[in-house]
């Protein structure tokens, strides 16, 4: 009787701890992204691919010591680029060799202008602005090769920014 009493309550816990929300929560997060790596590693397919999944943040190292971060939103460790200060990051990705696309919410139109002022100082090669209703777009080099792309979206005060070095 002791024995089938002992059982109960130690199946009575289990289903308890299962039950509360965040252990549960917790393993099914860790499931998931475990199934989500093996996806991305399968998809790539070369199995010295090595996915990691730290919260929204993936993170891809290829073989040949590639390596690219997706969806962050904390704005990423680039050289070249300047730090866009107003807004939300709602993604970041970078690769290991500069190249970076930011796009972000919530972004005045003062705090774009702001930032075009600061980026059109080392940025003065191959320069293209266009201006419509809506939208805003910058484009130009500086003088160590690195690229940038502003767009800026009144309607919803979304801003992307893209960098990339070039090949030499």
């Amino acid at each position: 009787m002791k024995k089938i009493l002992i059982l109960s309550l130690i199946i009575a816990l289990v289903f308890t701890l299962a039950g509360c929300g965040g252990v549960k929560q917790n393993i099914e997060k860790k499931v998931g992204e475990k199934i989500t790596e093996t996806i991305i590693e399968k998809a790539v397919g070369d199995e010295n691919t090595q996915v990691d999944i730290d919260g929204d943040t993936i993170t891809i190292k290829g073989a040949d010591g590639g390596e690219v971060s997706l969806g962050g939103t904390e704005w990423p460790a680039v050289d070249g680029l300047p730090e866009f200060k107003g807004g939300e990051i709602i993604s970041a990705a970078k690769d290991n060799e500069g190249n970076v696309m930011i796009i972000m919410e919530d972004v005045e139109e003062n705090d774009y202008q702001s930032y075009l002022e600061k980026i059109s100082k080392d940025f003065t090669e191959d320069v293209v602005q266009m201006e419509a209703d809506e939208y805003f777009l910058f484009e130009a080099k500086n003088s160590k090769g690195y690229k940038a792309v502003v767009q800026y979206f009144r309607e919803d005060k979304s801003l992307t920014i893209i960098g990339n070095k070039e090949s030499q």
